[in-house]
């Protein structure tokens, strides 16, 4: 009888941190948001323009322990640069951005600690980019201009999820946004952090 009671009283010890794994990692959907800050990696003539913030929402389906879908939207609110000729004159060009992307999500185990979930994800989407660029001239004058273009873009992510119930949990990732065609010169670098609710 001992002998049963003591055997039962191991499996149950056991079982413990297979449950507690179970709970930080069951398939379901979820929601996230985050603010954000993009740092830019622009080329030709916007080279070295200043950073921007941000935010992004994200949503997606953990399929199983290792592997998730998720959609990401992204905006950045002004990437900027100044430039003054030699003559005194001063152009001053923004632009603001909007990212769409669909991602695979792998996601990485770590021992002994199932509420840190390391992970990495890439996809495809496009991005919107709306510039405005300002002249003005020694006299005084202002001359403006802008636009609005829309084209397909990569992106490839890597960060942490850190679980504080089964359903919350915090994030922080960093992404590369790698634009095409049009915007080949916009690729940036995205900084995250947020907040994620797990259904």
């Amino acid at each position: 009888m001992y002998r049963g009671i003591l055997i039962a009283a191991l499996l149950v010890i056991s079982a413990k941190p297979v449950l507690a794994t179970d709970v930080y990692n069951r398939p379901g959907p979820y929601l996230g948001l985050g603010m954000a800050g993009g740092l830019s990696d622009f080329g030709g003539a916007l080279r070295n323009a200043d950073s921007s913030i941000g935010f992004n929402f994200r949503g997606g389906y953990r399929l199983n322990d290792y592997f998730a879908i998720e959609g990401l939207y992204e905006y950045m609110d002004e990437f900027s640069k100044k430039v003054t000729g030699p003559f005194g004159d001063t152009v001053k060009a923004t632009i603001g951005t909007n990212n769409f992307s669909v991602m695979g999500r792998v996601i990485l185990p770590t021992l002994g600690l199932s509420q840190l979930q390391p992970f990495v994800a890439g996809g495809l989407g496009f991005m919107e980019a709306s510039g405005d660029a300002k002249l003005q001239v020694r006299n005084g004058e202002f001359h403006r201009g802008g636009g609005c273009t829309f084209e397909f873009a990569g992106r490839v992510d890597g960060g942490a999820d850190y679980f504080f119930t089964p359903e919350i949990s915090a994030f922080f990732d960093a992404g590369y946004v790698i634009p095409t065609d049009q915007l080949e010169n916009l690729s940036y670098l995205s900084l995250s952090a947020g907040v994620k609710y797990n259904f």
